[in-house]
């Protein structure tokens, strides 16, 4: 596209003249873009708890061969799961996912939760 410095056909040294002159030269751009599809987000598959037995199992096994303990618990409190690697020989904690300070926190942020549902109820009484 080109806009005119006010010279030439169809300019008259009005700036407004030279964008109206190209405009339909814009719009035959904008025709050109291809469409845009929509699509549908992937569908997440999902197991048998059957299937996650055995996923887990191997998994244990992999990091056994690591001199490795692998374990794996849920904490109701929180209600999430939490795994622990620990060292075979000597049964040090070599990692915790979350973390422990993560899921104190946790615990905290639901206590605190949980006593202000208990505060909203009561007032709702009074």
């Amino acid at each position: 596209m080109e806009i005119s410095s006010g010279t030439g056909p169809g300019a008259s040294g009005h700036p407004e003249k030279a964008v109206k002159a190209a405009a339909p030269e814009m719009v035959k751009t904008r025709q050109k873009l291809p469409p845009i599809e929509a699509k549908a987000p992937p569908k997440v598959a999902e197991y048998e708890p059957k299937d996650v037995a055995k996923a887990v199992e191997e998994l244990k096994n992999y990091v056994e061969g690591l001199g490795r303990n692998l374990s794996f618990r849920r904490d109701e409190s929180i209600n999430k799961s939490i795994i622990t690697v620990r060292d075979a020989n000597t049964n040090q904690l070599v990692r915790q996912i979350p973390a422990e300070e993560v899921v104190e926190v946790a615990r905290q942020i639901k206590d605190s939760m949980d006593n202000l549902k208990a505060g909203i109820l009561m007032k709702g009484e009074a």
